[in-house]
């Protein structure tokens, strides 16, 4: 998202924090123009869950963003990447599966444009929490799950060796999404994203703006 941001969007704004106290760096908030339109921006952050996973107050500061495109009259972009939300018993007792429930109401709830990112990773009810979209758009080896393959081979084979035929099974690959008509547009990775970072960034900036501003042609024409 740090990339995506540096080379593909205008005017960033960072902001922190849920508005009560709290804040979880697995997650970013930012007022940022894509192709000159003023958008909310929550994405997941990597660089913050590798040592630990978003705790529920990352989905609360996720649900900051939301309100805040609803009173601006902003277009919310949500930008998918992560390993998945904190497991441990503190972040059920902090309330994370509600959280993740709340963020899928608040998106699908939503009165203004919003465009979901998948970026690379997306596991679990972190990364359904930020999906519920007008538009989502895909990165070309972006994959999404409720459960990773090697969870869901564990669970049925009782091993993580079935990992790839689960995945098959499970369809979570970009391009299988699109056939089932869960991600509206592919972005494609040539050459690969890691191999071009910043082609990669501006063409995923690109298709977003292009995605915000036909919902907002459409929004005027309704």
């Amino acid at each position: 998202v740090r990339e995506l941001l540096r080379h593909a969007a205008d005017d960033v704004i960072p902001l922190n924090g849920t508005g009560y106290g709290e804040s979880d760096k697995g997650v970013m908030l930012a007022l940022a123009s894509f192709g000159s339109r003023p958008c909310v921006l929550v994405g997941q952050d990597r660089r913050y869950q590798v040592a630990e996973s978003m705790g529920p107050a990352a989905l609360r500061e996720a649900r900051r963003g939301m309100r805040m495109a609803r009173e601006l009259g902003l277009p919310l972009v949500t930008v998918i990447d992560t390993p998945g939300a904190d497991l441990s018993p503190r972040a059920e007792e902090g309330a994370l599966a509600g959280e993740i429930a709340r963020c899928i109401a608040d998106m699908t709830a939503l009165d203004v444009p919003s465009v979901s990112v998948l970026l690379g990773e997306g596991t679990g009810g972190g990364a359904l929490a930020l999906l519920p979209a007008q538009r989502v758009v895909a990165a070309d080896n972006a994959w999404l799950s409720p459960l990773p393959p090697e969870g869901a081979s564990a669970i049925v084979f009782k091993d993580t060796e079935h990992a790839a035929l689960l995945a098959a099974r499970q369809r979570v690959g970009a391009r299988h999404m699109r056939e089932d008509g869960l991600v509206d547009v592919i972005v494609e990775e040539s050459p690969a994203a890691h191999e071009d970072p910043e082609g990669f960034a501006r063409a995923i900036g690109a298709e977003v703006a292009a995605q915000v501003d036909e919902l907002l042609a459409r929004s005027a024409n309704e």
